[in-house]
């Protein structure tokens, strides 16, 4: 998995599409894993699956993040 450059950020805050893709694709996984739901049936077999409505809710806060509240001229705090 390569890492998003601070240009690709810089031009999804922009508004292009293309850009937030490969964003929202380079967090995919991590995404998935946060929106996994465990159902049990009545056996108490359980499966697990990933639930799409947490996941859009995940991506759109992604995205309004880095759309409205990334600063471009603020420098990262190291700690």
């Amino acid at each position: 998995m390569q890492k998003i450059t601070y240009p690709i950020i810089l031009v999804a805050k922009l508004g292009d599409p293309d850009a937030m893709q490969c964003i929202l694709c380079h967090y995919e996984q991590y995404i998935n894993h946060h929106s996994r739901r465990s159902l049990y049936d009545t056996y108490g077999n359980s499966c697990t699956f990933i639930d799409e409505e947490i996941k859009a809710r995940i991506q759109a806060k992604l995205m309004y993040r880095i759309i409205v509240c990334f600063d471009p001229e603020k420098q990262p705090q190291h700690g």
